[in-house]
């Protein structure tokens, strides 16, 4: 909206929203000033959040009702993956936190602990609890499929895998065009919400930034957003659990 012929000395007066002040903020992301808007503006969206849910921005992402169903089929593949790795994989010290960082590297560019401190999250967070249900699914996706490559490769040598092996197959996942959608997708919605809800920069995805479009702060903010608790209590998402635990 814009105001013309305001007073004496403002010919013309721009009025932004909260959301467009919000989005021209993190289109200038080393300007010290937009750094400030985001500040103050991150205090409204806290203020809301614990005044709707008594919650923080550190788990917004579990506002989003899409989140519970994503968190529960990633649980699924994770296992999948963590079988594959303990039927398919030569012992080596450390192999989950190792092929679990490799996963996140390939999925959005930090290992748990890069991710951790650019959320400020303590030692004992968990890192998969904070983030979106399109990481979720993306890291599903690719956990999920590299346990199937994993397989695969075990039956046509008839052996466990080196950590050599396993390499070739990590490197084959983030060349696979079907996942490379799935990926970006992520990497978008992570990039993007976290500066603009959490005043986080991930600056090895800093060229996925986008503007936050009005459906996040409605999916997140707004009055079709829930608290964890208040969806747990809702029969439509125990019946979808129900369905997911059924196949």
């Amino acid at each position: 909206m814009t105001v013309t012929a305001y007073g004496h000395k403002s010919p013309a007066l721009g009025v932004f929203t909260f959301r467009a002040t919000l989005n021209l903020a993190m289109l200038l992301v080393e300007s010290d000033l937009a750094r400030t808007i985001r500040s103050r503006i991150l205090d409204i969206v806290i203020d809301v959040l614990a005044e709707r849910a008594g919650g923080h921005t550190k788990y917004i992402n579990q506002r989003d009702d899409n989140f519970l169903p994503a968190a529960y089929q990633q649980f699924n593949y994770r296992k999948t993956f963590t079988d594959a790795l303990d039927q398919y994989v030569v012992l080596r010290k450390f192999k989950y936190s190792h092929y679990t960082n490799r996963v996140y590297q390939l999925v959005f560019q930090e290992n748990a602990k890069e991710y951790k401190q650019i959320l400020r999250l303590n030692k004992a967070d968990s890192a998969r609890g904070t983030m979106y249900a399109e990481v979720l699914t993306a890291i599903a996706s690719v956990e999920n499929g590299l346990a199937a490559e994993m397989k695969n490769k075990h039956q046509e040598l008839g052996r466990k895998l080196t950590p050599s092996e396993v390499d070739t197959l990590f490197v084959s996942a983030a060349a696979n065009p079907y996942l490379k959608p799935v990926i970006e997708d992520a990497r978008i919605k992570m990039a993007s919400r976290d500066l603009g809800f959490r005043d986080a920069l991930h600056q090895k995805l800093e060229a996925y930034i986008q503007s936050v479009p009005e459906s996040d702060f409605d999916q997140f903010l707004g009055e079709t957003s829930r608290s964890l608790q208040a969806q747990l209590s809702d029969p439509e998402i125990l019946a979808v659990f129900k369905r997911l635990s059924d196949r």
